[in-house]
């Protein structure tokens, strides 16, 4: 009988990727057709019997989940592809199966004629299956090779000044607030100044090597890419993460993960604020290069209230005096955060 895989210290709960599962149902798999192939051997496995086997085996396995990739599917292709023009005689009638043997011998040669077409047919839309598996799970490998691009960081004077607008706003409602609060990306750490003026515990983070002025040395300011920091932040350890000069310029991958993970370092009662450029202001005479380089562009105000509501926050929005630029103001609902999808 067919060995107990799980004997070999591998079974379905020890398998934590599609390679370790695929490798362990090929030796299900190998395991079954030497059982196969033992019995054939001694005449108590009929083909017919062996068929219906392997087509319930590939149609019940868990192959035949969303999981499954389309080379392990194939495999039921594969095996449905010829079709036997040789019915079964066996009855439990009397003569019956006299009779069926009959009607076998005197339609054989009209059955073998149409199945030997449609036995074509299949084989050929089977080997047009292959070579499009073949050429998706190439893309497939070329695409998952590729790095996610980091966040593009851009620097507007006008935006990224303590006199604007906007980080009074951020200040005033995060003074002498508990916890920490990340500003990304910070530049050459004016916001940071800022908010330690008003006794926050505030530090930044920017991927771009920063000049530094000499009043500037006692603040936590740290060159390191935006995504991977926050990757590395514990959930839930943020009072605030403000986000300014980072989401205009980054495509829609790099800046929903961005937006995802800023979510998860956020503490129950913490809140999250984006700074952004309008559309307009972006595509203007005096955007910053980034807009030229990159083919991304910035979210309309409303976008970023349906992206953080669907991320569990509440979100209002502050349009700018010039309506150049706009502060999007987001707070955990209810005191809780779902999780980031």
């Amino acid at each position: 009988m067919i060995e107990d895989a799980g004997t070999s210290g591998t079974g379905p709960s020890d398998i934590e990727d599609e390679d370790a599962a695929r490798r362990y149902l090929d030796e299900v798999r190998r395991q079954i057709d030497d059982e196969v192939r033992r019995r054939r051997v001694s005449g108590d496995l009929p083909l017919d019997v062996e068929r219906d086997l392997d087509q319930q085996f590939l149609r019940h396995s868990p192959l035949g989940g969303r999981g499954a990739a389309l080379r392990d599917m194939l495999r039921l292709v594969d095996a449905s592809v010829f079709i036997d023009p040789v019915v079964p005689v066996e009855s439990r009638r009397p003569g019956g199966t006299t009779v069926k043997r009959g009607l076998r011998s005197l339609s054989l040669w009209y059955l073998r004629y149409v199945t030997h077409q449609v036995s074509e047919f299949a084989t050929a839309v089977s080997r047009a299956l292959h070579v499009l598996d073949a050429q998706v799970t190439d893309l497939r490998r070329k695409v998952d090779a590729l790095p996610v691009p980091a966040p593009v960081t851009v620097e507007v004077p006008w935006a990224h000044d303590p006199g604007a607008w906007w980080v009074g706003a951020v200040t005033e409602r995060l003074a002498g607030g508990p916890g920490r609060v990340l500003h990304a990306a910070c530049g050459d750490g004016w916001l940071v100044a800022a908010l330690v003026e008003r006794g926050v515990d505030a530090y930044g983070v920017d991927p771009r090597h920063r000049v530094r002025a000499l009043d500037l040395d006692d603040l936590d300011l740290r060159v390191e890419d935006v995504s991977e920091h926050l990757g590395a932040v514990a959930s839930g350890s943020l009072h605030a993460v403000v986000l300014s000069g980072v989401v205009e310029g980054s495509g829609p991958v790099e800046r929903a993960q961005l937006v995802e993970e800023a979510v998860r370092c956020l503490a129950p009662s913490g809140a999250l604020f984006v700074h952004s450029l309008t559309p307009a202001s972006w595509a203007a005479d005096d955007a910053p290069l980034e807009a030229d380089l990159v083919s991304a562009r910035p979210y309309r105000p409303r976008t970023w209230q349906s992206v953080l509501e669907d991320l569990g926050l509440d979100a209002t929005v502050a349009d700018g005096p010039a309506g150049r630029d706009y502060l999007v103001t987001a707070r955990p609902r209810g005191g809780g955060r779902r999780s980031p999808r």
